[in-house]
C-alpha cells in the first residue's frame, strides 16, 4: 500500500481543534507554527503521512474542525497531497 503526504495550512485557531481531532482518529501529524499571507497572520503547517485509502479521512476532518470565515475569500485550510517515494519509521 503506498503512502501520501498531506500538509495543511490551516489558521492558529484551528489548528488545536484539528490536531485534536487526528489524534483521537489515530492520524499521527506534526504541527510546525508559521505564518502567511498579507497581513503575516498565524497558521500552522500540518504534516500528516497517511495510507491512501486515509487521505479523504484526514481532509474530511480538517473541513469539520476549520471554522467558516465571516470573509468568504479568506480560505479556511489549504490541503496539498503528495506521493511519498520512500517512508520509514525508526523505532
Amino acid at each position: 500500500m503506498s503512502k501520501k503526504m498531506i500538509l495543511a495550512l490551516v489558521e492558529d485557531y484551528d489548528s488545536t481543534s484539528v490536531l485534536t481531532s487526528m489524534h483521537e482518529a489515530g492520524f499521527p501529524v506534526t504541527r510546525i507554527d508559521s505564518s502567511g499571507t498579507l497581513l503575516r497572520s498565524g497558521t500552522s503547517t500540518l504534516i500528516v503521512a497517511v495510507d491512501d485509502i486515509d487521505v479523504d479521512g484526514v481532509i474530511k476532518l480538517i473541513n469539520q474542525d476549520c471554522v467558516p470565515k465571516a470573509n468568504p475569500f479568506k480560505k479556511r485550510a489549504t490541503i496539498m497531497v503528495f506521493d511519498l517515494d520512500h517512508f520509514e519509521q525508526i523505532t
